[in-house]
């Protein structure tokens, strides 16, 4: 009782505080870096638009650009060009003894691991084909230069971004005219330029480009510009193209629309937000431009004097009074393909300024904030989306839901007398709730996040991957349940050593230690993420008070308090799912019928593909890599297979499996069908998605603490905290199992039963603590979707135990020396194809068991021996 006291006052402190300090900010964090200094100490800095540069070893190098030190423009200032190279170190700016290679500006720019790629620019003479890399020379505290391949066309006002190990670039003028240019450079092997194929439609300069994933791809992104021909009206150009990098084609996606109107945006700058969003700041709309443009033509052409002055003081009267450009930050979905005002910024922002990414933050270098008028000043941009007020009543169903677990451990602690207790809850269980809790324990988290995020991203076809847990039902309820019943095991792996021998045994119980280690990480993680998002709480502090909780009433309450807390999680979990799809529904003005139509016409329905290819989500790879799959997750899962030993008859067993699978079809249409609504309701309103969500698991959560009311969000907050702690509680109590059953036991035989309680108890929190490592190890690295990653480890870990179960139930020739020979070789085979190979994940369990059990059998014939 003193561990529950302690426990519940930390939950309070935390989540008091959250809701105490919890508050609203700006979507965008604007910070001041030191603005660049003049050329000539003690002159006053003016600041370049189309200046070029990025960053080396955290070090921002920029450097050339244009201005006017003579006078505006319209009063006969002269346009130069300059050199000079900048360098931003410990937040101050200096001059490199280096320049660029002549007076440049206007080129394109990209940051590589070398340095950073000049490309391309004009100055009053010409218009550059160089391209060169400005490297920080760490030693020297200074620049090199190197020389690079040329383009195969000079290009000025073009725009570059770089993905993976190739620099593309695309658009841009040449020396007459705006191009349809699309090139791209290898910089891993510093070859030459490789011509790919030109955009369509209009050629364009002065445009913007980012990288962001889709559904199905990595694009690039081509956004507004103009179409320029020396001499003439230029065109402004509402358009955008997106090419798609594994098809290799282009995509024209129409135009810029928000609020049903086309937007232009010249001389913009864009950057990739998050997983799906593309933000683009600032730009110069057609409407003063257009004015300004046509009358220097008619100015131009006119050959009377006095209407020629009289065009000239009507240009110069918009110069003077110039508003400036667009302060607005424009956000587009790559999903929902929904373009939306995000921010409008209280600074001007220039066109023609310098984007760089650094980290989380874009830098805005100097640029042009009228016609003919620089900044030196820089800008630190940071898209910085509050915490939501969560709110006192949210905060109660959270404490009250974990103060109900916790105490359900503690009321099952008093039963806990031996391992018969802790492991198989003393027959003690009905066979509902253990059927519950099966369902809850493969619902986890990860269903209630990702599946959703999967439905939104892509489409419908990993539905058949839950028909097919539906589907090998008759298989695990005819084959494996009897066998696991009458052999009266305590693990999965027993009747590995009875079949063949120790060594199998001990196999199949590390690869299912591994693998949950693996798991509790992810569905650690995944809530916590989502917590994270709700109350302001840092992830890692999200991990720790999750696995303390579950490592607690684990530990103490044994498999009764895992199961009946499962139960308790597939109430909450379905219960607040129902609910959000109801709230969705109540607040979408399309009705229902063209809801369907909706979705069915952006493909999101799609379910099955009969395309004969097993690296894409066909139906090959979806529906019978799943059945390979659910066959390994609950014919030889010790966290499922001990559910089935708490029941005292083959027929209690196989109920428990019924109820698993007639809860999983509602289920599964519940969750996808979650991710469809959101794709409607966030086509409809895409405000109210940020482009900042970095990780697409989030997606469910966002809505959820933005979108529902006080109460309803608490108790969908709630179920996601019950759906990991129920899964992470089915681990580590099943890992305990196997643990002392499968490896202690066997060097400790005469150990006794309240000795090995303890033992069990001591591995439970071990492989707790393992797990929470594990959870703040992966918080910190890149990984986009975690149930994709979660499915690997499935196929890579437990693959081949299938092999060896099916080997000893439906062969009597199988041996444990060819058993052996084919797990090994089927890892292998694993391994070779995972790295080297496109194959879809979802193939390997299918792989792991096909290849275990065929090597396996073909080796027992080879090496014949006297077993059974």
């Amino acid at each position: 009782m003193k561990v529950t006291r302690i426990l519940y006052s930390l939950v309070i402190t935390i989540l008091f505080s959250s809701f105490l300090f919890g508050q609203e900010a700006s979507k965008i964090q604007i910070n001041n870096v030191p603005s660049l200094p003049a050329e000539v100490s003690g002159e006053v800095s003016l600041g370049y638009a189309g200046m070029m540069g990025g960053i080396h070893k955290d070090i921002v190098i920029v450097g050339g650009g244009a201005n006017f030190p003579s006078g505006l423009p319209w009063k006969g200032g002269a346009k130069k060009w300059h050199q000079s190279i900048y360098i931003l170190e410990n937040n101050t700016w200096r001059l490199s003894s280096e320049k660029l290679p002549m007076p440049l500006g206007y080129g394109a720019s990209v940051s590589t691991e070398d340095g950073v790629l000049i490309i391309g620019g004009d100055n009053k003479e010409l218009v550059s084909d160089k391209v060169f890399l400005l490297a920080y020379n760490s030693d020297k505290k200074d620049i090199d230069i190197i020389d690079y391949p040329n383009l195969p066309e000079p290009l000025a006002y073009t725009t570059a971004v770089l993905v993976d190990d190739y620099v593309y670039v695309a658009g841009g003028m040449n020396k007459e005219a705006s191009t349809n240019s699309f090139y791209r450079l290898d910089v891993s092997k510093k070859g030459s330029w490789e011509k790919l194929k030109d955009f369509p439609g209009a050629p364009r300069a002065v445009h913007a480009m980012a990288v962001q994933e889709t559904s199905n791809s990595k694009n690039i992104f081509l956004i507004g510009g103009r179409n320029q021909v020396k001499g003439q009206k230029s065109q402004a150009l509402t358009s955008y193209l997106s090419y798609d990098l594994q098809k290799k084609n282009w995509i024209e996606e129409g135009d810029l629309m928000i609020d049903g109107k086309a937007r232009v945006l010249m001389g913009a700058t864009a950057e990739s937000s998050g997983s799906m969003g593309i933000l683009v700041y600032g730009g110069s709309d057609e409407i003063l431009f257009d004015q300004l443009e046509s009358l220097a033509l008619k100015i131009n052409a006119e050959e009377n004097d006095s209407i020629a002055q009289s065009l000239i003081a009507k240009r110069d009267n918009i110069l003077n009074n110039h508003p400036g450009f667009s302060k607005e930050v424009i956000a587009y979905n790559s999903i929902t393909k929904k373009w939306f005002v995000y921010d409008t910024l209280a600074i001007k922002i220039p066109v023609t300024t310098l984007g760089i990414k650094e980290a989380d933050d874009i830098l805005l270098v100097s640029g042009e904030v009228s016609p003919g008028i620089r900044t030196p000043k820089v800008y630190s941009l940071k898209v910085f989306e509050a915490t939501h007020a969560f709110g006192a009543l949210n905060y109660g169903v959270l404490v009250l839901y974990l103060l109900i677990s916790l105490l359900i451990g503690v009321y099952f602690a008093r039963k806990q007398k031996s391992t018969d207790d802790y492991f198989i809850g003393g027959g003690r269980i009905p066979w509902w709730a253990s059927g519950l809790s099966v369902f809850g324990t493969l619902l986890s988290a990860i269903t209630f996040m990702a599946i959703p995020a999967k439905a939104f991203i892509t489409d419908w076809s990993f539905f058949l991957l839950n028909i097919a847990a539906i589907a090998i039902t008759p298989v695990i309820a005819f084959i494996f349940i009897p066998f696991f019943n009458k052999l009266h095991i305590s693990t999965a792996y027993e009747y590995l050593e009875r079949r063949f021998n120790y060594l199998a045994r001990a196999i199949g119980s590390i690869s299912f230690i591994l693998f949950q280690l693996g798991r509790i990480g992810i569905v650690l993680l995944l809530p916590s993420l989502a917590i994270s998002i709700v109350t302001g709480i840092s992830v890692e502090t999200c991990i720790l008070l999750m696995g303390l909780l579950c490592v607690l009433y684990t530990t103490f309450g044994g498999i009764e308090a895992v199961i009946w807390t499962d139960v308790l999680q597939v109430v909450v979990l379905m219960g607040g799912s129902i609910v959000a799809i109801v709230w969705v529904l109540l607040h979408t003005e399309m009705p229902f019928n063209d809801m369907i139509t909706y979705v069915s016409d952006q493909e999101k329905f799609n379910i099955v593909n009969f395309d004969l290819n097993f690296t894409d989500s066909t139906f090959w790879v979806v529906f019978i890599g799943g059945l390979a799959s659910a066959m390994v997750t609950q014919g030889t899962d010790q966290t499922i297979v001990q559910r089935y030993l708490t029941s005292s008859s083959i027929k209690d067993s196989q109920k428990t499996l019924y109820t698993n699978a007639i809860m999983t079809l509602p289920a599964t249409i519940i969750f996808f069908g979650i991710g469809s609504l959101l794709f409607i309701y966030y086509s409809e309103m895409p405000e109210h998605l940020s482009p900042a969500i970095s990780n697409n698991d989030s997606l469910f959560p966002w809505y959820i603490v933005k979108e529902l009311p006080v109460g309803v969000s608490g108790l969908l907050i709630a179920g996601i905290f019950s759906a990991a702690m129920s899964s992470i509680s089915s681990s580590l109590n099943s890992v305990s199992t196997a643990f002392c059953n499968d490896l202690y036991k066997r060097y400790n035989p005469t150990i006794g039963d309240v000795k090995l309680l303890k033992v069990a108890r001591i591995a439970t929190v071990i492989v707790g603590v393992i797990g929470v490592i594990l959870a703040l190890w992966m918080a910190n690295s890149n990984i986009k979707s975690l149930w994709d990653q979660f499915y690997r480890f499935l196929g890579l870990f437990t693959g081949g135990l299938g092999g060896m179960f099916l080997l000893g139930m439906l062969t009597k020739r199988a041996n444990a020396t060819g058993t052996l020979i084919g797990l090994v070789l089927s890892g292998i085979l694993l391994w070779y194809i995972s790295v080297y190979t496109p194959i879809n994940f979802l193939m390997y369990s299918l792989i792991g068991v096909a290849s275990c059990f065929g090597f396996g059998y073909l080796f027992s014939l080879i090496f014949k021996n006297k077993e059974q």
